[in-house]
């Protein structure tokens, strides 16, 4: 028989604190900003328990003695702050029955709490903490904090991911820890959203880029839904996504020998490529271009509804013309409400910044976007790209181009050099890394370990937390022009005020 109560099985390290590597002393612990908030949100519908290995004991890097005295400390931290956490389940072994992935710790709080496995959850940084949910029968949850964003290639595509617990909890609990409604009203399945389309409505949608607002592409009304529900300028082109190979015979015939190389080498994946558009593709998708932008998105659901669209599906970024751009679907509800659309929930997108923009159509390939590919990897197959000067606004070959975009609400500064303290509590600061400067104002920190991959996926979502503050500005500092941070250069330039 089935438990009769709930869980939520924390990891500790990366998902509650941030993840130091192995900790001897408590003086080390940094809890989460949200920790507080979300376990005593949890804990009224949901019993709290801790699963971590710590392999670092077996290893002698630190003793069953370190590990219980910093457990200890967290606990009472949790309890002084009203939050009861019912058992420490610690793996001090490098293999045994009890280390995670295996179940070992799910069933024994089965057995000993009466926990119902099937009604409860995982929450980690880790793959093996969802194959950990998996095999005992629990759902589970991944983060990209602590070493989230590290594994990412290690994780299954049909996983849905989350920016951190505030995100992975109100996905549990069905609602905003804020106290707002979470706006169920438009979500759809992905069978409900491909009908929609056909019959030429909207639909948002997640990639793992970031979300898109999309359109039938051969549906001409429909696409100009998407302009008026985004106050997008006609003259800004689409990207087409498409969900196989074949599909492209649609948009163009124009297919080059380097077109099939980087198609083979990057798609399904964050690249779109500028083709010679095929004349029955609408001109309001090219913003009356002879060209057509293409990508082929490697997020399951993304694929999955394109294929059972069957046909090519016309998307921008599924946010307010300019603005800060969605990589949650509470984001996209946060800029255009609910009306007009419908919307798929597909979790955080794993990329966190727009697809590679590269036009086929010259000489030579263009850049015309810096996005979640680098460049590098594109030169690999292509040898030198060029890239492109300030574009016309008549002759935008690809969207993303405008000298102005990606906003926040809140003055953008942008700021060469290393950053500077901060004395101003009315000025926040968004950082590549963790530099060692002081602030009286608050400060969003893209990656503790200077990975550019992992600061592109942390930009909007980060961008959009000091934007919530109310502040009078916000600092960014560029980013070393290496991987993804021309991306996120680019992004945080273009959203700059000066």
């Amino acid at each position: 028989m089935p438990g009769t109560k709930k869980a939520v099985f924390l990891d500790r390290d990366g998902t509650i604190m941030q993840d130091a590597g192995y900790l001897s002393n408590p003086d080390q612990v940094v809890f989460f900003d949200d920790t507080i908030t979300v376990l005593k949100q949890l804990q009224n519908e949901y019993e709290l328990f801790v699963v971590t290995n710590q392999s670092g004991i077996s290893k002698g890097l630190i003793t069953a003695s370190d590990a219980e005295r910093i457990n200890r400390h967290i606990d009472k931290f949790l309890k002084d702050n009203g939050i009861k956490i019912n058992e420490w389940y610690v793996c001090p072994h490098k293999t045994c029955e009890c280390k995670k992935p295996k179940p070992y710790f799910l069933h024994k709080a089965e057995k000993d709490y009466d926990i119902d496995l099937s009604g409860s959850w995982v929450i980690g940084d880790h793959p093996h903490d969802i194959t950990f949910a998996d095999n005992g029968g629990a759902k589970g949850l991944y983060v990209l904090t602590g070493h989230g964003a590290r594994h990412l290639d290690e994780l299954p595509h049909e996983v849905p991911v989350f920016h951190n617990l505030t995100d992975a909890a109100e996905r549990i609990l069905g609602r905003r820890l804020d106290g707002t409604a979470h706006h169920k009203a438009n979500f759809c399945s992905i069978d409900q959203a491909a009908l929609l389309l056909q019959r030429g409505g909207v639909v948002a949608f997640p990639t793992e880029t970031v979300y898109g607002l999309g359109a039938d592409v051969f549906q001409p009304e429909a696409i100009a839904k998407i302009f008026e529900l985004k106050g997008r300028p006609l003259f800004n082109p689409l990207i087409a996504h498409i969900s196989d190979p074949d599909m492209l015979e649609r948009l163009t015939e124009d297919v080059s020998r380097t077109a099939a190389r980087l198609m083979d080498a990057f798609w399904p994946g964050p690249l779109t490529l500028v083709f010679r558009k095929d004349e029955n593709v609408p001109d309001i998708v090219t913003g009356g271009n002879q060209t057509v932008a293409v990508r082929m998105p490697s997020h399951p659901m993304a694929m999955e509804l394109i294929s059972k669209a069957d046909s090519p599906i016309a998307a921008p970024s599924a946010n307010a013309f300019g603005k800060t751009s969605p990589t949650t679907a509470a984001h996209v509800i946060e800029q255009l409400g609910t009306d007009g659309y419908s919307l798929i929930d597909g979790g955080a997108s794993r990329v966190g910044v727009e697809s590679t923009v590269l036009s086929l159509v010259h000489n030579r390939p263009l850049l015309l976007r810096a996005g979640g590919l680098s460049v590098e990897a594109i030169e690999k197959i292509t040898g030198p790209v060029e890239y492109a000067k300030e574009p016309q606004l008549a002759n935008l070959e690809s969207p993303g181009m405008l000298a102005s975009h990606y906003s926040p609400h809140t003055p953008f500064i942008l700021k060469s050099g290393e950053p500077e303290d901060n004395p101003d509590s009315r000025t926040g600061l968004l950082l590549f890394t963790d530099c060692g400067i002081e602030s009286s104002g608050p400060v969003e920190i893209l990656s503790h370990r200077a990975n550019t991959a992992e600061a592109a996926i942390n930009l909007y979502a980060a961008m959009r937390r000091l934007d919530r503050l109310n502040l009078e500005k916000i600092i960014a500092y560029r980013l070393p022009e290496e991987g993804l941070g021309k991306a996120v250069n680019d992004r945080i330039t273009k959203a700059s005020t000066k």
